[in-house]
């Protein structure tokens, strides 16, 4: 248990908190400043077309394609909380927006767990027209009373960042507390299912990352697209706040993640079938690091954002000083 506590450490310093911090805080500065809805205006056709949502809402769909499984999910609670989302609204976003970012799916489990990164890239494609697909479904059950949102300009505010700095915190220590929780218990969940195959639905459903790693090594390839769509409890846990905060029940959570599943499967089947990949598993199952999850490029393009937002908000406050 001790091993797996160290090994949870590692993966929050390591690759957590590099990928994901970055991604909080912008996710959490576009609701604040109004920036998202200022957006909206270019996406409200697309979004209202395609899967009857509001303008505001492209900005968490686009995020929670590249940023990884809470960012959706917070943005969406936050845009409910606001009033920019109903409540119906916000519930069918939660089927859709709750994804794995490309840095996990295409570094993580594609070139280091599967040896080949093309293989990361079809498990990435799959994850993401699933999401569309049940996106674009979930429009027919729309209610006709949800609310329009009127045009907001986007407001830039010295304490907006500082706000988004500290909520983010306060999200990220909860993320690494049960990746701590989990990671000590996976590791005994592994040791009963290398003795008994029954525990092999535990490992997996368990958490993501070893969940995705033990499927590797025992599971063909496409298998790993459901894995990932479901997310392991260790991810929903993270999430529940934001499942709450919607109106959303974790039975119905559960029930989308299972959705997921069953749309990505042939999806991915299909993509591997097209696009043969050879996997060369690592050797190891206990020996994954993680170390491309934590030089995401889309992390990196989310640090230059949030740097030109502080200057910008640095300027501002010494000219209203002046």
């Amino acid at each position: 248990m001790g091993e797996g506590v160290r090994s949870g450490l590692f993966l929050c310093g390591e690759t957590v908190i590099p990928s994901l911090f970055p991604f909080m805080i912008l996710s959490d500065y576009i609701i604040r400043s109004k920036l998202g809805n200022a957006i909206g205006k270019f996406f409200s056709p697309l979004t209202e077309k395609a899967f009857r949502l509001p303008g505001c809402s492209a900005c968490a769909i686009i995020m929670s394609l590249i940023g990884g499984f809470p960012v959706g999910a917070k943005m969406i609670s936050q845009l409910y909380e606001s009033g920019y989302l109903s409540e119906s609204q916000a519930k069918r976003m939660m089927w859709f927006c709750v994804n794995s970012g490309p840095a996990f799916v295409v570094g993580a489990v594609g070139a280091t767990m599967l040896s080949n990164k093309k293989c990361g890239i079809i498990l990435f494609v799959s994850q993401t027209f699933a999401a569309l697909i049940i996106g674009f479904l979930s429009r027919f059950f729309s209610k006709k009373n949800n609310k329009k949102v009127a045009a907001i300009k986007y407001e830039i505010d010295s304490s907006v960042l500082t706000d988004s700095v500290s909520c983010a915190t306060g999200a990220m220590l909860n993320i690494c507390a049960w990746v701590l929780l989990f990671s000590a218990f996976n590791p005994l969940l592994v040791k009963f299912a290398e003795k008994n195959a029954l525990f092999n639905t535990a490992v997996v459903m368990s958490e993501v990352t070893a969940g995705c790693a033990f499927a590797a090594v025992h599971l063909p390839v496409c298998l790993i697209a459901p894995v990932l769509c479901w997310s392991g409890f260790a991810v929903h846990m993270q999430l529940l706040p934001y499942i709450k905060k919607v109106g959303m029940s974790l039975p119905e959570f559960w029930l989308s993640r299972a959705v997921n599943c069953l749309v990505v499967l042939p999806i991915a089947f299909f993509l591997f079938k097209i696009f043969p990949c050879e996997a060369q598993v690592f050797s190891s199952f206990s020996d994954v690091i993680v170390k491309p999850y934590s030089v995401s490029v889309p992390a990196s393009v989310a640090m230059l954002i949030l740097g030109a937002f502080t200057i910008i908000d640095i300027n501002l406050a010494t000219d209203k000083k002046v």
